[in-house]
């Protein structure tokens, strides 16, 4: 070698001993599967932005890369017999980080300056050179911080106002719990809802008519019709008010009719829905707790739950019935104190309970928590 040679021309061997990225000598080489070298930690400053090789560009995955220790061994005996120091990468705000070469370009797209060996990375993206971008982004920053100033001013009106209005109500607020008395609800199902039957009842006396439902009875988990025939669950809890005679927790609601003397019959559309429970019930039942559905606590009814027909009777009684009906046909006799379920489509018997009757009977319905409705079948003439 010649001595007047300048130190820092790389020597033939030096060459294969570079780095493509940090152009030092290998430090911990990695060596991809394309069989491209890189140092360790110029791999990993590679893989914070790309996941290509930095020479070939063919796509690789970090986990893939192993240590390369032969070219390893080499540049340590390079480095040994040429009294060379290994470059160290010191990365300055000024410089990019996957090719340490200074930041001379500004991308609009990614919003970051890169530097000449990117601008193959942002091949359609549109480039500006540093001194037209950074006008660019003063002006759009300020744009921003002007949003946000507006966005705090709004959000310190809304905490005044949130803050008036939690000292307002904290001032008016009583700790007593208003409840309504029992019956200052108007039963608007027996006085509107029924109200062309009723006129059609002084004529023809004889002429039985489903029962409808009541909606001061209801569940705030229930949904009815308009016109008082038909339940089914609602999507939300309901706000209404909290009167005794509404079921809470428990989804029921009753007939807006209580039985005190005869015979009644109505007939209830249950279709497939998987789980319901149809009969009758004492006006003392109990309605802001959940009880068992029983003939002690004073409710006769038949349910479906889990594909099972149970007789709701103080040990559950299962009924095995050949075909699965869609209308429940449920038959009381006050004096004779029976009540009666029947398979309203095919008219077929399912089961009977007795009981002596004493004061106010109503039809109970819990319908579950369908989106399909139970309804009450209108009545022939």
């Amino acid at each position: 070698m010649s001595d007047n040679m300048d130190e820092d021309e790389p020597l033939p061997l030096q060459q294969e001993l570079t780095c493509p990225v940090c152009q030092g000598i290998f430090r911990d080489p990695m060596l991809l599967p394309c069989t491209h070298s890189f140092c360790r930690q110029c791999l990993e400053e590679n893989f914070k932005y790309s996941k290509k090789c930095p020479v070939c560009r063919e796509k690789c995955e970090k986990d893939k890369a192993i240590a390369n220790r032969a070219l390893n061994s080499t540049c340590e005996s390079f480095l040994k017999q040429t009294n060379k120091r290994p470059k160290t990468i010191q990365p300055s705000d000024a410089v990019c980080n996957l090719h340490l070469k200074p930041l001379e370009l500004y991308c609009e797209k990614d919003e970051e300056p890169v530097c000449v060996e990117c601008v193959t990375l942002h091949s359609t993206h549109r480039l500006y050179t540093l001194s037209d971008g950074a006008p660019m982004c003063k002006k759009e920053l300020s744009e921003r911080v002007h949003i946000f100033e507006k966005k705090v001013d709004s959000y310190k009106k809304t905490s005044r106002n949130l803050k008036n209005a939690v000292t307002y109500i904290k001032a008016h607020w009583s700790r007593s719990e208003p409840r309504l008395p029992y019956g200052s609800l108007l039963n608007v199902a027996k006085h509107v809802g029924g109200l062309g039957f009723n006129v059609w009842k002084k004529m023809q006396s004889h002429v039985k008519y489903p029962v409808l439902l009541n909606p001061n009875t209801a569940s705030p988990w229930l949904s009815l019709s308009s016109d008082l025939v038909s339940v089914k669950e609602s999507s939300e809890r309901l706000t209404i008010p909290d009167n005794p005679q509404r079921f809470d927790p428990c989804v029921f609601v009753l007939g807006a009719e209580a039985y005190t003397s005869g015979k009644h019959k109505w007939d209830v559309f249950v279709g497939d829905n998987p789980k319901w429970i149809v009969g009758v019930c004492r006006e003392s039942l109990q309605r802001k707790k959940k009880f068992t559905v029983a003939t002690n606590r004073g409710v006769w009814a038949l349910g479906l739950s889990k594909g099972v027909y149970n007789v709701m009777t103080t040990k559950r009684e299962e009924l095995q019935l050949q075909q699965r009906p869609e209308k429940i046909r449920v038959k009381l006799n006050i004096e004779k104190g029976e009540v009666s379920f029947w398979d309203g489509g095919l008219g077929k018997h399912l089961v009977t309970l007795t009981h002596k009757f004493e004061g106010a009977i109503f039809p109970i319905f819990g319908p579950g928590l369908h989106s399909s409705p139970m309804a009450l079948v209108p009545g022939k003439i």
